[in-house]
């Protein structure tokens, strides 16, 4: 059946589920901003060829040719939602910020891993200063797989100022400079205005939550079958634990950072897909939920 066709090498793979993803694109935004929407969907392939690495990199999964079928099924959600471009860029670069936790693992240039860790969460927040939400995983991350020192929060400290102080050069030359922002206030100001709109604050209309719904019960599916069985294991998956509780929260109050949730959506989706991949029913189940994203509802 379906799933059977991601059993095979992994580039035919990638070819179909990023012209899929294309056509899904074509068929749920509207075609009258095209342009936009292409960038917010190449962002979209950045950060899954982003997840990709970090997963392959890091072995968080050890069979995972069944990935390009997480990224069509996460598309016809995604592209049903309100997104924009500064919203997916800024999940990139969370996820640069934590592929570095991630190879904390290993003891090679931990003082560059550390400054790149704050740099990019950094570029991650002033794109979308929601992302500031996030400075629970990344501690966490750093705590879980390396420690926490003054030293350590020192080094991150300057990835974080050297990513203000090439923004603010950015701004100099780009923005007269009178006008140009005040980082820490515009974070301050944008977090607040978000949370205090009525317009995105708890939407009346719950059928946004559908999708998060479907995470949080397979996420903790995939924990409660998959945890692991070493060391090493369970602290990745820890580290995913928390990074899918920051998103899940963000996303049952706002609709448009779904986003947030892809990657663990991915992990852990491809993971019960690899296991079970014999089950009938499950993969059953698996194309019934591509058929439904085809139904062009709008959350």
């Amino acid at each position: 059946m379906i799933i059977r066709f991601f059993k095979f090498t992994k580039f035919p793979q990638i070819i179909t589920s990023l012209i899929i993803s294309f056509l899904i694109m074509l068929a749920f935004k509207d075609v009258n901003n095209l342009a936009s929407e292409f960038y917010s969907l190449s962002f979209l392939i950045a950060i899954f060829f982003l997840s990709l690495f970090i997963i392959s990199k890091n072995s968080i999964l050890k069979n995972n040719q069944y990935i390009a079928l997480g990224l069509i099924t996460f598309c016809g959600i995604y592209f049903k939602m309100p997104s924009n471009i500064s919203t997916t860029a800024s999940c990139f670069f969370l996820l640069l910020s934590i592929r570095k936790i991630y190879s904390l693992n290993s003891n090679k240039k931990q003082n560059k891993k550390l400054f790149d860790i704050g740099f990019w969460f950094l570029i991650s927040t002033i794109l979308n200063p929601i992302s500031l939400i996030f400075i629970i995983t990344i501690f966490s991350g750093v705590f879980i797989f390396y420690k926490i020192t003054v030293a350590v929060i020192f080094k991150i400290l300057t990835g974080l100022l050297a990513a203000s102080i090439l923004i603010f050069f950015f701004y100099d030359l780009t923005v007269n400079t009178s006008n140009s922002p005040d980082v820490t206030s515009y974070i301050i100001d944008y977090i607040s205005l978000t949370y205090t709109s009525k317009a995105i604050f708890l939407s009346s209309d719950y059928r946004h939550w559908l999708f998060a719904s479907i995470c949080l019960v397979t996420f903790f599916y995939y924990l409660f079958r998959f945890f692991g069985n070493n060391t090493s294991e369970r602290l990745k998956n820890l580290f995913l634990l928390i990074f899918f509780i920051n998103s899940i929260l963000l996303v049952f109050v706002i609709n448009e950072y779904s986003i947030f949730l892809f990657f663990p959506f991915l992990v852990t989706l491809i993971k019960i897909i690899s296991e079970i991949r014999s089950n009938l029913f499950f993969e059953i189940a698996v194309l019934i939920v591509i058929i439904l994203n085809s139904y062009p509802y709008n959350f």
